[in-house]
């Protein structure tokens, strides 16, 4: 493997010519490696193409790539040959850069002692940065410079090099890396809808996801998926219209859209009084780990947070008359906040949820069942609001 590795990489003179093009004599460490990831990930990576016929290929007339001079000259490759591109650049940069063989945990859990060394299925690079060790895979579109996907992380490598190679375990990123933000600015209509904007941030693997799941697809199947997604977690029939047009073709850490949000009868009438339920993106978290037995372990996909931060304007005349109590449920691995104030005829509602689990025995799963219905608890409670004397005089 080493020696397969090496004789595609060292091409130094090709790679110091290279890099010459693409950093500056100022740059830091960092932004050099920051540079190269980049003009690496713009070489076509015909790993995530759409596969040609054989009269396609023969079309293309493109050659077979034997190195990294090939790569660097012809401007695609798949996204093995990418990743190893980028070690090369890097060390020509000089930097202490390995090729690792990786077993992607989204098709087998790798076990080193049945020595199938075929499960060791792609490449990642490990650099030594500022004296940390770091991993990146350049060649797995879309994800951006210092995460790598998330079947790459938390799972066993190893770093060839002519010795017969080193096993290490690829790092996990913290929760805070992937993260979907959903800010809501809303008016409460006398009839009891909510309207107004919703802005959805995704960050890190979730944005990274979604744009290697669309990549061929066209606008209008991609604004489906995004305004399908706000659907699944309104607990309620609502309109939704994606207004912007997020950016789909980059490695950027966060993607956008922005939307047109009505709800119609968010609020229900209880005699003089209106009742408005707290948990408006609630709708995934309504039917998780119901049951109440677990025969076999949980296994998630990586570690991720959700924050909810909206705003209600109210009627005119409106005040809220009792505000739910602020739920505070930290269980180290995972925790839940809510918290809903009065802001002078708006209310403002803050909800987090943070999970840092990948694998979690059966044995655990009451109290993650728990930590749920805990959840929901939460996000059933209801705002009191008193509407204005015109309103409830009707």
């Amino acid at each position: 493997m080493n020696d397969a590795a090496e004789s595609f990489v060292n091409k130094r003179k090709a790679m110091e010519q290279a890099v010459g093009e693409i950093v500056s004599t100022g740059d830091s460490p960092e932004v050099k490696l920051q540079k190269i990831y980049a003009r690496v990930q713009k070489i076509r990576n015909t790993s995530y193409e759409i596969e040609k016929t054989e009269q396609e290929q023969k079309r293309a007339k493109e050659k077979e790539i034997s190195n990294v001079e090939d790569v660097w000259k012809r401007g695609y490759a798949d996204g093995n040959e990418i990743t190893l591109l980028f070690v090369g650049l890097a060390r020509a940069a000089g930097f202490d850069a390995s090729p690792v063989r990786v077993a992607t945990r989204d098709d087998h859990f790798f076990k080193p002692n049945i020595m199938r060394s075929r499960d060791l299925n792609t490449y990642v690079a490990l650099v030594k940065v500022n004296g940390k060790d770091s991993y990146f895979d350049p060649g797995a579109a879309f994800t951006p410079f210092g995460l790598l996907p998330w079947s790459e992380t938390g799972t066993t490598g190893l770093k060839l090099d002519k010795e017969g190679g080193t096993w290490v375990t690829t790092t996990t990123p913290e929760p805070s890396a992937s993260q979907i933000v959903r800010k809501a600015e809303l008016n409460l209509t006398s009839e009891g809808a909510l309207e107004g904007k919703l802005t959805v941030t995704f960050t890190g693997l979730e944005a990274q996801w979604r744009r290697v799941g669309e990549r061929n697809q066209d606008d209008t199947h991609r604004k489906k998926l995004l305004e399908d997604y706000v659907k699944e977690v309104v607990p309620a029939g609502i309109e939704i219209e994606l207004t912007n047009k997020p950016d789909w073709a980059s490695s950027a850490p966060s993607m956008v859209a922005e939307y047109s949000l009505k709800v119609p009868g968010w609020a229900s009438g209880a005699g003089k009084r209106a009742l408005l339920p707290v948990g408006l993106f609630s709708g995934p978290e309504k039917h998780m780990f119901e049951h109440s037995t677990r025969v076999h372990p949980l296994y998630f996909q990586y570690l991720f947070e959700k924050t909810d931060d909206v705003r209600i304007e109210l009627p005119l005349g409106w005040q809220p008359s009792s505000l739910p109590q602020a739920q505070n449920n930290d269980a180290k691995v995972i925790a839940y906040t809510l918290k809903v104030e009065n802001e002078k005829g708006a209310l403002h509602l803050e909800r987090h949820l943070r999970s840092g689990l990948t694998f979690l025995e059966q044995k655990y799963y009451p109290a993650l069942r728990n930590f749920y219905q805990a959840v929901r608890t939460g996000d059933e409670q209801q705002i009191v609001l008193q509407p204005g004397a015109s309103a409830a005089s009707k």
